[in-house]
């Protein structure tokens, strides 16, 4: 077990609590321990590191109208649910709530259009697919509050969950995965904090790194290679009320 303080942990985490709020700062999420300073919690954005500008994958006029069409709330936009809802099922908030990138997340080169709630990634985001005349959305999240996906500047995907993972433990976790062509995932790394707390109150955190424990030195700077560094910047998310193209 590795010790340090509260404000420690806050502070080496602060990077991934705002990495998916592209358009303004998230509250701490939901079931953080109530003793982490909010104040390390809500680090402002431009004190991490971050991508380098994008440069916008190609996006083909078919795929063009087609995310157009899902983001001004077209009926029948969607050809393809993700597994285990059906097309109904996957509605999208208003657009002005929204904001969304284009990115090429499967390495086909053409851009996927990744869509999350301005401020409040945690409650909604998602991943749409246009491919063989078909628009297909791969990942759709809405008030799961302790889970949400972003993307880095490289095309890769962060699962970030913070959450309760036993009777006295609270948990940070984070999977890097990419998309393959056919929607399905690979799994690039993971990394994770977990904090328990002793019946005396002391704060214990042990930090992994692919499942293997290490130092927090050493996992804050697998973090930074694998995500801090990687990150978008705000100015990299577009308003759902501007349509693509």
């Amino acid at each position: 077990m590795n010790r340090t303080s509260i404000t420690g942990l806050a502070c080496l985490l602060a990077v991934a609590l705002t990495a998916c709020a592209g358009g303004g700062e998230p509250p701490a999420p939901s079931g953080s321990p109530a003793s982490a300073p909010l104040e390390a919690l809500k680090e402002p954005a431009n004190s991490m590191s971050v991508s380098p500008p994008l440069s916008p994958a190609p996006v083909s006029a078919e795929a063009l109208a087609a995310y157009r069409a899902l983001l001004a709330g077209e009926p029948g936009a969607l050809d393809r649910p993700p597994e285990g809802l059906e097309l109904h099922q996957v509605t999208l908030p208003p657009a002005e709530e929204l904001e969304y990138v284009l990115l090429d997340l499967d390495g086909d080169g053409g851009a996927e259009l990744v869509v999350q709630m301005v401020a409040q990634p945690h409650q909604f985001n998602a991943v749409f697919h246009y491919g063989d005349g078909e628009l297909s959305c791969w990942q759709y999240d809405i008030m799961e509050m302790s889970c949400r996906d972003y993307p880095l500047g490289d095309g890769a995907m962060v699962r970030q969950y913070d959450t309760g993972t036993g009777p006295n433990r609270y948990s940070n976790l984070y999977t890097v995965f990419r998309y393959l062509p056919d929607g399905e995932t690979e799994e690039c790394a993971s990394l994770a904090v977990h904090q328990d707390t002793q019946e005396d109150g002391t704060e214990v955190f042990t930090y992994l790194v692919d499942d293997a424990e290490v130092d927090q030195d050493t996992f804050a700077a697998e973090f930074e290679e694998l995500v801090g560094s990687r990150l978008l910047s705000l100015e990299d998310w577009t308003p759902a009320t501007e349509r693509p193209g």
